[in-house]
């Protein structure tokens, strides 16, 4: 994955909206560095001004004049540390407030992107390591502009006290100065490993998630399996991994402290010397001495500042780039302009439609089928056939590479994707149910929907009964992935979800083929009240459910190899009759 300045300049570039207040922090900032650098100042004036005593002088004369001298100083000190102080509260809280508004606006922007992405995107990602991004990355982005925006006044201070020493010693200052770009290059090199390591650390963070969200959503196909131990070896192998990559992202940082450190005492130990001398050879005065002194270490803090935030900022960069990577995915396609109109006829054709997940493979070969409105039509076909491919063509989940689906003659293309996918209601096999209450979930397609048609949605779906039998009804709140209700619970809640929703095209995906025979009848029921009057495709793993279909259409290797009606088929196709009775056996 590529990484350079582009991504922190990308990220800088989203306190745009906030440049005025980004003007009066930098303003406050530039107060923290003065007040810093007068700091060294006041204790240049303490040395010079009050406690050293010039000879020739009166003592009564120069303790009164020493006793102003300090009077100022002190009023002086006062003063800088009011200044410092309101300016580093106001520097401080302005910055983080435009870093919470980035890291909001990186979320909500992420969030969406995740909305707006193909399902062929979601296909080649592991929902754990989307959520490791969403969770994870987005923290650690967030301490980086946390780092950034304390560290905002630090080259202002080294900047304001560098230029402060030369006015005391510039030949000194000169050799201080040297030392700095010297500093700033071995900091680059540790910067680097920093930045490869923290991409590393964000990937293996993004497996681990994948790990524990597979295991818990898999506990019972891991269970059954007798998997529980290697799963665990295979959790503790990359534990072990992310451990050993910490660990070298910990040594890193902390060279960092230790090398600017070093750096110091090099130039304490020139400063002494050499400004010593100058005391001794009276080029400077003591409390120049005592005043550079101050400057020096004044300057290396927010240098160690710096290159610690540094290490943390480069570490976080692999971090920002994982974000990136998905604010940059590309969306939907979504070329079409057009409302769907209100007197549309749900006459569909599919006229030479190719598709595959890749170039290479094609997964439904020169489909060619019209379907009238308000008809059944069942898919079936041995298990790779190309039935659910097929009707996720339908409402536009996926791109194919040549052919056309026509909606009443026009290319479905043409349509607003948004617009065009109000006509469909889906019930799948696995029913997703989303935190919130009953009819919360109901509601799903139809938040303003009243009451009252829920509940004769609810009665249609033959769910009202068992939802009045909950403690809380209509209101009860329903856990993470309906877990508490049965199959056939959770079943009849997605389809009254479709009947309030009302739509004109329906598919159901296998939808009752994880039912026992009560829960099958009972929910085939409410399936009959759904499909009345809509244009329905249904595939089906027992057959005698689609017996009554308008017509049927066998699928294999993805090809059509007949329609017709189920007695049709029986007469005419050996492989719709094979598995007809392969499933009357099952």
């Amino acid at each position: 994955m590529k990484q350079d300045s582009s991504d922190i300049k990308r990220l800088l570039g989203f306190s745009k909206p906030y440049l005025f207040w980004l003007a009066l922090s930098l303003v406050a900032a530039v107060g923290v560095a003065i007040a810093t650098t007068l700091n060294a100042h006041v204790l240049r004036m303490l040395v010079d001004d009050v406690l050293t005593v010039p000879s020739g002088i009166a003592a009564k004369a120069y303790y009164e004049s020493r006793l102003t001298n300090l009077y100022f100083v002190i009023a002086c000190a006062i003063g800088v540390t009011a200044l410092k102080g309101s300016s580093s509260f106001a520097q401080t809280y302005m910055m983080s407030w435009i870093c919470q508004k980035i890291t909001l606006k990186i979320k909500v922007d992420f969030f969406d992107r995740l909305q707006k992405l193909p399902l062929k995107f979601y296909s080649s990602h592991r929902t754990g390591d989307l959520i490791s991004r969403l969770n994870g990355d987005v923290v650690v982005v967030e301490g980086m502009l946390k780092e950034m925006t304390k560290i905002i006044a630090d080259p202002l201070i080294i900047i304001c006290v560098i230029g402060y020493m030369f006015t005391i010693y510039w030949e000194l200052g000169l050799v201080i100065f040297l030392i700095i770009p010297v500093l700033a290059f071995v900091v680059k090199i540790i910067s680097k490993r920093l930045r490869k390591v923290g991409q590393q650390l964000q990937n293996k963070i993004g497996d681990i998630s994948s790990i524990i969200q597979e295991s818990v959503l898999g506990i019972k196909i891991i269970k059954s399996f007798g998997m529980e131990e290697q799963h665990s070896k295979k959790f503790a192998i990359e534990a072990e991994d992310n451990f050993n990559i910490s660990m070298k992202s910990i040594k890193y940082n902390a060279l960092n402290s230790p090398i600017v450190e070093l750096f110091d005492s090099f130039g304490v130990a020139i400063m002494l010397y050499f400004g010593s001398k100058g005391v001794i050879d009276g080029r400077i005065s003591p409390g120049d001495l005592i005043g550079f002194l101050t400057a020096l270490g004044l300057m290396f803090h927010p240098i160690k500042k710096i290159t610690n935030g540094n290490g943390i900022i480069q570490q976080s960069r692999g971090a920002l780039a994982r974000i990136f990577e998905i604010l940059d995915a590309d969306c939907e396609e979504n070329l079409g302009d057009q409302e769907i109109p209100q007197d549309l006829k749900i006459n569909l054709e599919f006229k030479g439609l190719d598709f595959g997940f890749n170039p290479d493979v094609r997964v439904l070969k020169n489909i060619n089928l019209k379907v009238k409105e308000g008809e059944v039509i069942a898919l079936v076909g041995p298990s790779g056939g190309g039935k659910t491919s097929l009707v996720n063509l339908i409402p536009r989940f996926y791109r194919w590479q040549s052919g056309s689906l026509l909606i009443d003659g026009r290319d479905v293309r043409d349509y607003k994707l948004e617009s065009y996918r109000k006509l469909f209601g889906i019930v799948p096999q696995e029913v997703i149910l989303f935190k919130g209450s009953i009819i919360e979930n109901v509601r799903f397609g139809r938040p303003d929907a009243s009451h009252d048609d829920v509940v004769n949605a609810c009665k249609s779906a033959n769910a009202h009964e068992f939802i009045l039998a909950l403690k809380d009804g209509y209101n009860t709140e329903i856990s993470e992935m309906g877990v508490g209700l049965s199959g056939g619970q959770r079943q009849r809640i997605a389809i009254a979800r479709s009947i309030l929703k009302d739509p004109k095209i329906l598919i159901l995906d296998e939808a009752t083929s994880a039912l026992d025979n009560q829960s099958e009848k009972i929910v085939q029921q409410a399936l009959d009240s759904l499909m009345k009057g809509r244009t329905t495709f249904v595939i089906a793993h027992r057959l005698s459910t689609v017996v009554n279909a308008d017509r049927i259409v066998v699928l294999q290797d993805g090809n059509i190899q007949a329609i017709g009606t189920h007695q049709e088929l029986l007469n005419d196709s050996d492989l719709y009759s094979e598995l007809y009775h392969s499933s009357q056996s099952d």
